[in-house]
């Protein structure tokens, strides 16, 4: 059995922002996929790839992938 105390830390790939999160890929909740190493892999306390999954980084990563949409004229 596991307990959490408060001075544990939550593995850092919850919060990544190479962290793939797409339900087709039928991971448990035991193992992500790293867009940046290309691989599923075990959740990490510790990684030299993490960077904070903030709404900034989100929307340029997601700007990067698929581009810049136009919005449509009227």
């Amino acid at each position: 059995m596991h307990v959490r105390t408060r001075r544990m830390k939550k593995a850092l790939c919850f919060s990544c922002l190479h962290r793939e999160n797409r339900p087709e890929l039928g991971l448990s909740d035991q193992l992500v996929y790293c867009r940046k190493k290309e691989m599923v892999v075990r959740p990490k306390m510790e990684c030299a790839l993490y960077s904070k999954a903030t709404a900034r980084a989100v929307q340029e990563l997601n700007r990067a992938l698929y581009g810049v949409m136009e919005e449509a004229e009227e």
